[in-house]
């Protein structure tokens, strides 16, 4: 991995207002959560910025400013259940796997997040984010196709008045 890259996964800690914490104790979420999983193959060569990314912030600051060109690949939806591994095939042969760990006491969501490739060592060894409902967090720095793949990850749903963090709507969209 280039130090480029390095510094793309090192640098997820100060994106999205999300913090890295050594685990603790708490409640586990008691029903399915929902996450969506965006992947994106990003260059720093211009060109165009796929509109669907128009609205994350996170990717308009550092380290993401730096690429000119992303194009969604995927954007795979999962339910997420306490401590059973959700996995996401990457484009490019790695496997991406979400654990939901807890539902902290502020209604944040605790997970851990690992990129590996199949019969080898991590490579993105396991990270762990305690991330507010409906706000994405990334990881970049996987080659793929001549980009970076930016990998980002949104748990649960942003609450509206009366509405618990993470809860399945009725009309199960």
């Amino acid at each position: 991995m280039s130090a480029r890259a390095c510094g793309l996964v090192a640098s997820i800690a100060s994106i999205a207002a999300l913090s890295v914490r050594p685990p603790t104790v708490g409640a586990q979420p008691a029903r399915a959560v929902r996450a969506e999983v965006l992947i994106v193959l990003a260059r720093e060569e211009p060109g165009a910025v796929d509109p669907q990314l128009a609205g994350i912030a996170a990717l308009a600051r550092p380290p993401f400013n730096a690429f000119r060109q992303m194009q969604v690949l995927a954007r795979p939806r999962l339910e997420l259940r306490a401590a059973q591994p959700a996995m996401v095939e990457l484009p490019n042969g790695r496997r991406l796997q979400i654990i939901l760990q807890q539902l902290t006491p502020d209604g944040r969501y605790r997970v851990r997040v690992s990129i590996n490739r199949p019969g080898q060592n991590d490579y993105l060894p396991l990270l762990q984010v305690v991330a507010s409902p409906g706000d994405p967090f990334f990881v970049a720095g996987q080659q793929h196709e001549g980009g970076t793949l930016v990998v980002g990850i949104r748990v649960g749903e942003r609450p509206t008045a009366g509405v618990e963090p993470g809860a399945a709507s009725p009309s199960g969209g």
